[in-house]
């Protein structure tokens, strides 16, 4: 297909050509000889992509709505916000927050500080506009640290024990690794009590100590997001979704607050049974068959696009979509050859998928610092140079307040919006390939 899919014209032509190779065509033009093709009219079919695809076919059926039939009118086109640019929207969510303001990376105890140790040579990379997988690493990488930390703080407290290795040289019992880790999870990330110790004078509380339970709980929602899809489920996905979509409404990030949460609306109050159960199911996919293997729909998208468009669309002045599409056939004839090269000389899976580096000693670097800087121990009258703001709590105001504000400051409020909203990341070689 030579489309361009950046437009509503593109969309249109693209729907209707990938419904043409699966022999779906408008009922009311099947003749009598192609009375063997199946009615499809009590049918739907699911799109998958990310929420510019989305907008554009919300236009198609806003635009096409007096058409006489429900075909013309697209009402067999179901949209699927992919989950792949969800969890980029999530990551860039977080950079806005932690690294973005030049004030949130001078505490001694900021995420910016964990990158400098996790990953030295690259601290300007992080200040600017990064791709997805490196923040997401970091994310991980630093959550460890700081959950360790978390242990170490706890265990301190209740046995006198100055390190885990200690602690785990006594040879603790099943039932006492519950209790602590019980502890932790509920105290050491921000709860109900941060607005009520927030209006406490500076010199009654520990600012920086504040900070870092937000960070926490932030990086176990981005982690919990991350690990639902990975394992397939489903429910877990979706009750991550409702505070993104309060984190996404207070970063700014509006687009993807309103296309969430008309999507959960129809998914769990719109929608019919079966075609709820369908989009569960097909929300996410296994291509291995492997435990923890399940990838977004988007995502397998982004990869094929990967193989078509870079790795087999030709160089320089030959990369052109004529030769993307004269060499599109030839795509699963190249990987198959590479596939048979790397079995001849053993060398499976070797060039694409490397094994994870060992970061123990740079991860001792990290506990080490964060021993010295006591991020989970508060000290009262700790300063911070910036305030990390409860995005859940002001994501609720901004849902209460968007009318009013459309009332008072339209013109403005909306160009403002617009220019945010505008914003849609498109995922490098390395965010899909990272994901394999």
């Amino acid at each position: 297909m030579d489309v361009n899919n950046s437009t509503v014209a593109g969309n249109i032509q693209a729907i209707e050509n990938l419904l043409a190779q699966g022999d779906v065509v408008d009922p009311d033009e099947i003749e009598i000889a192609d009375s063997d093709l199946p009615d499809l009219t009590d049918y739907v079919v699911l799109f998958h992509g990310d929420l510019g695809t989305g907008e554009r076919i919300t236009s198609v059926q806003q635009r096409w709505s007096i058409e006489a039939t429900p075909w013309r009118r697209f009402q067999h086109v179901i949209f699927v916000l992919g989950l792949f640019h969800l969890k980029m929207a999530a990551r860039d969510a977080l950079w806005r927050v932690f690294i973005h303001p030049l004030s949130a990376r001078q505490d001694e105890t900021c995420f910016m500080h964990d990158i400098a140790q996790l990953r030295p040579r690259e601290t300007g990379v992080f200040a600017s506009k990064l791709g997805f997988w490196r923040m997401h690493q970091v994310i991980g990488h630093a959550g460890i640290c700081r959950r360790l930390d978390c242990w170490r703080v706890e265990v301190h407290q209740r046995s006198n024990y100055k390190s885990l290795d200690d602690f785990a040289s006594s040879n603790p019992s099943l039932n006492n690794l519950q209790e602590i880790a019980n502890y932790p999870a509920q105290e050491y990330v921000t709860n109900h009590k941060l607005t009520r110790t927030r209006r406490q004078p500076n010199t009654q509380c520990d600012k920086q100590h504040e900070n870092n339970l937000l960070i926490n709980k932030y990086f176990l929602l981005y982690e919990e997001l991350s690990y639902g899809m990975n394992m397939g489920n489903i429910a877990r996905v979706e009750s991550c979704i409702i505070p993104w979509t309060l984190i996404f409404k207070a970063t700014g990030k509006h687009k993807y607050a309103s296309a969430m949460t008309d999507f959960l609306i129809n998914v769990h109050f719109h929608y019919p049974e079966g075609l709820r159960k369908a989009i569960r199911l097909h929300w996410l996919i296994n291509p291995t068959g492997k435990i923890g293997g399940f990838h977004a729909i988007d995502w397998c998208v982004e990869l094929n696009n990967l193989f078509i468009k870079v790795k087999n669309g030709g160089q320089g002045s030959n990369h052109t979509v004529a030769q993307i599409i004269l060499e599109l056939p030839l795509v699963e004839i190249y990987q198959k050859a590479h596939s048979v090269i790397e079995e001849n000389f053993m060398h499976a899976h070797r060039t694409s998928l490397h094994a994870d580096p060992d970061m123990t000693k740079t991860f001792e670097s990290l506990l080490n610092k964060m021993l010295s800087t006591c991020p989970h121990f508060p000290k009262i009258g700790r300063h911070t140079t910036h305030e990390i703001p409860d995005l859940i709590n002001l994501g609720y105001e901004l849902f209460d307040k968007i009318p009013v504000m459309l009332e008072g400051h339209h013109d403005e409020t909306r160009n403002a919006s617009k220019d945010i909203m505008e914003e849609i990341y498109i995922p490098e070689a390395e965010d899909i390939i990272g994901e394999l």
